[in-house]
């Protein structure tokens, strides 16, 4: 994973659960957080606005994006925003 902000890896795993349900393992793996970061990640982008859900199965929580169609536009531009947050010139 590139080199990515606090925020950026926040938005990663909101891009994460625009697809598919996830579970706490994967989402923490893929942006290298523990599980307390993870949480609190979670909380953020829910005061963003994000529906998210979470349900404990035999594999561990599994969290789901409600409105994925409501955030999708948003969020992915956003992510693209911050992952250019550069003041180089390209």
């Amino acid at each position: 994973m590139e080199e990515l902000s606090e925020l950026g890896r926040m938005l990663v795993v909101g891009q994460a659960l625009l697809d598919d349900d996830r579970t706490a393992d994967y989402l923490m793996r893929r942006v290298s957080v523990s599980a307390a970061t993870l949480k609190r990640y979670l909380g953020e982008l829910r005061s963003f606005g994000c529906l998210i859900v979470s349900r404990r199965e035999s594999s561990g929580w599994v969290y789901r994006l409600e409105n994925r169609g409501e955030v999708r536009k948003r969020l992915e531009r956003w992510l693209d925003l911050e992952r250019k947050r550069t003041l180089l010139e390209p």
